[in-house]
């Protein structure tokens, strides 16, 4: 039986999917981007995330990050210049409020639950692009992954973007995982591909 506090958490949970779902529902064409929260403005990652919000909005598709600093601000922050959609699913942890200043205030969402955050992220988006990230972007984009293998969520392009920083990533996909051990396939690896190129990724994600 649940306890007090877990069914608390859970009620929190719904209300807090209903009330996003409410919103972003009429986005069309919503893309879904993670990265580090940790990369700073002076920062190569930070000016190329910046050039990919802004020529998603441009392209005339609605843009969502997780709502924080670093390479998320970046992005809102070009979506913004753009005059797009711009759409953060911030987090609130105990003691702190992560979130930037370039999100639509009508797409601002504040979660205190990871397992609804996401929900939206899988929901919502026509497909996702992962910037250069931590132990954070790692879980959303491998979750995103298992979610496409066991066909939980409808397959959607998954694209991993700058190739230095996601090519080892990749390679030890193939390499270790695929070829030595074998606990995955071709097939999943056909899950998500890696670009360099902001033209190419939306021309993806138009198709």
């Amino acid at each position: 039986m649940l306890s007090q506090t877990e069914i608390e958490k859970l009620k929190t949970d719904i209300d807090e999917i209903i009330n996003a779902d409410k919103v972003v529902e009429s986005l069309d064409n919503c893309v879904c981007v993670f990265g580090s929260s940790s990369i700073k403005e002076s920062e190569k990652s930070y000016k190329e995330a910046f050039d990919l919000g802004f020529s998603l909005a441009k392209a005339g598709f609605s843009v969502m990050t997780g709502g924080g600093p670093g390479l998320m601000e970046a992005v809102n922050k070009g979506v913004s210049k753009a005059g797009g959609m711009s759409v953060g699913m911030c987090m609130e942890f105990p003691g702190i409020c992560i979130e930037n200043d370039f999100i639509d205030p009508k797409y601002h969402f504040l979660f205190k639950g990871f397992s609804s955050r996401k929900y939206i992220f899988w929901k919502s988006a026509i497909g996702f692009v992962a910037l250069p990230g931590g132990l954070g972007t790692l879980d959303e984009i491998t979750e995103c992954l298992t979610l496409m293998q066991m066909d939980i969520i409808k397959k959607r392009p998954l694209i991993l973007f700058d190739e230095n920083f996601w090519q080892p990533f990749s390679a030890w996909l193939d390499n270790t995982l695929k070829n030595k051990f074998k606990t995955i396939t071709n097939k999943d690896l056909e899950l998500f591909s890696v670009s360099d190129s902001v033209s190419k990724i939306i021309e993806k994600l138009k198709k």
